[in-house]
Parts: structure tokens; C-alpha cells; sequence
């Protein structure tokens, strides 16, 4: 019950710094023709089952709740779509259940790879799209691996990213895409 009113109260900490920024400068508003709209975004949720050594993302609250008992939810990574919004790509999860490994990916490539190599793509989640380049205020999403672990993680925190190379044993893989902000000041 008190994952559930973390869950809650995480939400409710995004959205009210989602509807209460100040108005950005000239140079970094968005445009109707290039930019998502960044009250349509949401939470992307973080969770971590550490017996498995897995990070599973999500922007589905119910697919949170679900699996919140193996699955402890770890902090919002980031604001996501989950329709597709101008300049914005889909933003795929492959599930590999013998490796107990989320994959996420922009790439058609990683993807087709990814299915020959024992991943299912998962599509009860709903999709998440993302900026494929940094655009609209977005910042990077980063990809990093466990090899031994076989575990992908993302996060948008330098700081994150590099402990995890430095401390954690994870590779830096690259760039997956661009989310944005938790604050939305920048859009």
C-alpha cells in the first residue's frame, strides 16, 4: 500500500511542477510545428527489481502498480508521450524473459536485432515516444549496459550515469533518444 502512495505522490510532485514554471525565454519556446505539447507528457516511471537485476520504464501507472511488489518503483526518469506528438519517434520496449531484461529503443534495427535474439516487443505497455535529436527543451536520455548482469539502464542524470560507469560496473552504450525535463521550464 505505500508503494501505491509513492506512486501517487510522485505523480502529483510531476504534474504540479509540470503546471507551475515560469514562462520560458524567446530562445527556448516551442513550436506547434516541432515540439510535442509538454502538458501532454507524463511521468516516466522507474522501477527496479533487484533480485533479477532489472530496470523496467514505464509511463503506464497500472503497469506500475502491477508489478510494483517485484518491481519497487524507483523515481520518475523523465516526461515522455504516449502519443505521438510532432517530431517525436516511438520509443519501443522489447522484453527478454529468459534474461529477465527491459530493452528500450528508438532504433527499427536494435529492435529487428533484438526479436532474433529471444526479445518480445512489448505492446500492452502503451508506446512512449521521444525526441530523436534534442529538440523542444529535451535533454539526454542515456543507455547504459550490465553485461554480466544483462542488465539496459537509462537515466538523464550525468552524474547517475557516470557512478554507474565508475562504480557500478555498467558500459556506456549511447545516447537513446531525448525526454524531457521533469521541470518544464525549458519548454
Amino acid at each position: 500500500m505505500t508503494h501505491i502512495f509513492s506512486v501517487i505522490f510522485i505523480s502529483l510532485a510531476v504534474f504540479t511542477v509540470a503546471f507551475h514554471t515560469e514562462e520560458p525565454g524567446p530562445d527556448v519556446r516551442r513550436s506547434a510545428d516541432t515540439c510535442g505539447n509538454p502538458a501532454d507528457a507524463l511521468p516516466f516511471y522507474r522501477a527496479y527489481n533487484p533480485t533479477t537485476v532489472d530496470h523496467f520504464y514505464t509511463a503506464n501507472v497500472n503497469a506500475l502498480l502491477f508489478t510494483i511488489a517485484s518491481y519497487p518503483l524507483q523515481e520518475v526518469a523523465a516526461l515522455v508521450f504516449v502519443t505521438q506528438e510532432p517530431s517525436t519517434v516511438p520509443f519501443y520496449r522489447l522484453l527478454n524473459r529468459v534474461a529477465t531484461d527491459n530493452f528500450y529503443t528508438t532504433s527499427t534495427t536494435e529492435m529487428d536485432n533484438a526479436l532474433q535474439n529471444g526479445y518480445i516487443n512489448v505492446t500492452d505497455d502503451p508506446f512512449t515516444y521521444i525526441y530523436p535529436k534534442q529538440v523542444c527543451g529535451s535533454v539526454p536520455l542515456y543507455r547504459l549496459y550490465h553485461e554480466t548482469k544483462l542488465d539496459n539502464f537509462y537515466t538523464t542524470s550525468e552524474t547517475e550515469r557516470l557512478d554507474f560507469i565508475a562504480n557500478q560496473g555498467y558500459t556506456d552504450i549511447e545516447i537513446a533518444g531525448y525526454v524531457l525535463p521533469l521541470a518544464l521550464t525549458q519548454c
